[in-house]
């Protein structure tokens, strides 16, 4: 019997195997946090290195209103009173309701959506989205693959329209590949970490990061350096802040965490506020617009095309709004007149 075990803040599985191949379950298991209350690096928040609701010359604000956010994760604690959720589900085997025991899921969901203030600004980057919850791990962070398959599969049936999935694991599963070329054939937008690992060597991303079909995240500290526990590899696609990230806990408690479970949410919020802003954007332009947007910081390998660029990305999904096609600037990005605002 085989067992995979997923992880949820260090984001990989290991397989361990046993003398009863003729079964085939997959168990899904979290191990706990990468790195809790760690201030090695001081206290930061992901906001610090990014306009807050993002103004235009019109006077308009982005905030990721009606779009519809899942979170594949642990559920989401629902009685936190900054954080919406709209509706939830849970597929794991012993049923239950969304609720979040475990806490991954909820800090998580409020790196997107948290309408709760932290020094002055809002701890969620689209704190305006409708926030689903869809519990396909356990509360002590264990799961069968069917759970995983069977959440993703509500997220289509609800046609939600960003899926954030802070799960990894070093086999490609037939199933979950499947079901998320289902929901991308959909339209649905994937967001997933890379993984974590102490030492990371090249091309060790984990799935579903690896798939095409997902918008692989990696994870930089608040020097804007490669996180020493975030993966490499050909697969990664961009990278944000995923070190000492404030956010919720459980039971109204705000933790600091760190991983790049943290830096996939952050994308998710940013990628929310293009579609707010632009509503018909496909999920090809969606990742095409923050690929181009990204801030180049170095190997491919290493941070993928760059550093998320909310105002840049905005800029470009609302340009694509106008009918100006993305591939005029594609090449003089950097030479366009656009005025950019944040991270240079």
């Amino acid at each position: 019997m085989n067992k995979l075990i997923f992880t949820l803040f260090t984001i990989f599985i290991t397989i361990i195997s046993f003398l009863q191949p003729c079964l085939d379950e997959h168990r899904v298991k979290a191990t706990g946090i990468l790195y809790e209350n760690n201030h090695f690096l001081g206290p930061l928040n992901i906001l610090d290195l990014l306009n807050e609701n993002m103004y235009l010359s019109n006077g308009e604000v982005y905030k990721g209103n009606d779009v519809k956010v899942g979170v594949l994760d642990t559920g989401i604690d629902y009685k936190n009173k900054y954080l919406y959720v709209q509706k939830g589900v849970s597929t794991v085997s012993n049923g239950g309701d969304y609720m979040d025991y475990n806490g991954h899921g909820t800090h998580v969901a409020g790196i997107i959506s948290s309408s709760a203030n932290y020094k002055h600004k809002t701890i969620g980057i689209a704190p305006g989205v409708q926030l689903f919850a869809i519990k396909a791990l356990g509360n002590e962070g264990e799961a069968k693959e069917k759970s995983i398959v069977a959440g993703v599969q509500w997220a289509i049936d609800h046609d939600i329209d960003i899926l954030n999935m802070s799960i990894g694991s070093e086999v490609d599963s037939k199933s979950v590949r499947e079901i998320l070329d289902k929901a991308y054939k959909k339209g649905m937008f994937i967001v997933a970490p890379v993984g974590n690992s102490d030492y990371p060597e090249k091309s060790n991303i984990t799935y579903p990061a690896k798939y095409n079909t997902v918008l692989a995240v990696g994870s930089v500290d608040n020097k804007l350096k490669k996180s020493f526990f975030s993966n490499m590899g050909p697969e990664l696609d961009i990278v944000a802040l995923g070190e000492e990230i404030y956010g919720p806990g459980l039971k109204d408690t705000y933790t600091y965490e760190t991983g790049t479970s943290m830096a996939s949410p952050y994308v998710a919020g940013v990628a929310a506020i293009l579609l707010s802003a632009n509503k018909d954007l496909t999920n090809d332009e969606l990742k095409e617009i923050l690929i181009l947007s990204a801030n180049y910081l170095g190997d491919k390998d290493k941070y993928g095309y760059g550093l998320i660029d909310l105002p840049k990305a905005l800029n470009l999904a609302l340009l694509n709004k106008k009918d100006i096609k993305l591939y005029n600037y594609r090449i003089n990005l950097y030479k366009s007149t656009i005025v950019y605002r944040g991270i240079a």
